[in-house]
Order: structure tokens, then C-alpha cells, then sequence
């Protein structure tokens, strides 16, 4: 009888000791952004596709865009003169 009492002890004290040391819950859990999503037409294909990425990412798309638009029409002007 006093084994068993002495292994409920130790049970109620080891669990008591496991509740003090176990690690909290994280409370910064990463919050998921919204995606926005837009159609996009291929070339040769009728049917436009959805694409969906986060506002940021659509910044980065939109000025990568931007950037290669402006390199290609300045490399359109290379070599032409302004006069007629």
C-alpha cells in the first residue's frame, strides 16, 4: 500500500513539475496576408488565367514590369536621331 502512494506522489509530482516547465504557446503566429488575384491573358490562348500573389509581391511584379517596359522602349530610341 505505501509503494502505491509513494508512485502517486511521484506521478502528482512529476506532473505538477512537467505543467510548470512545458513552453508556453506562441503567440506570434504569423498572420496570413490576403491574396489578390488577377486575370491574365496569354498570348495565342483566349482563355486568361488567375493569378494570385500578396500586395507586396504585386509591387515587386508591377515595378519589374515597369523597369523592363522603360528598358525597352528606351532601347528602341538607341541610334535614332531626333531629326527628320
Amino acid at each position: 500500500m505505501r509503494k502505491i502512494l509513494t508512485l502517486a506522489a511521484l506521478c502528482a509530482s512529476s506532473a505538477a513539475l512537467y505543467a510548470q516547465t512545458a513552453p508556453a504557446p506562441a503567440t506570434d503566429v504569423p498572420v496570413k496576408e490576403k491574396k489578390i488575384c488577377r486575370r491574365e491573358e496569354t498570348t495565342g490562348s483566349i482563355m486568361p488565367t488567375r493569378v494570385c500573389h500578396s500586395k507586396e509581391e504585386w509591387a515587386q511584379i508591377d515595378a519589374a514590369n515597369a523597369k523592363a517596359a522603360e528598358q525597352f522602349n528606351a532601347s528602341r530610341h538607341v541610334g535614332h536621331g531626333s531629326g527628320g
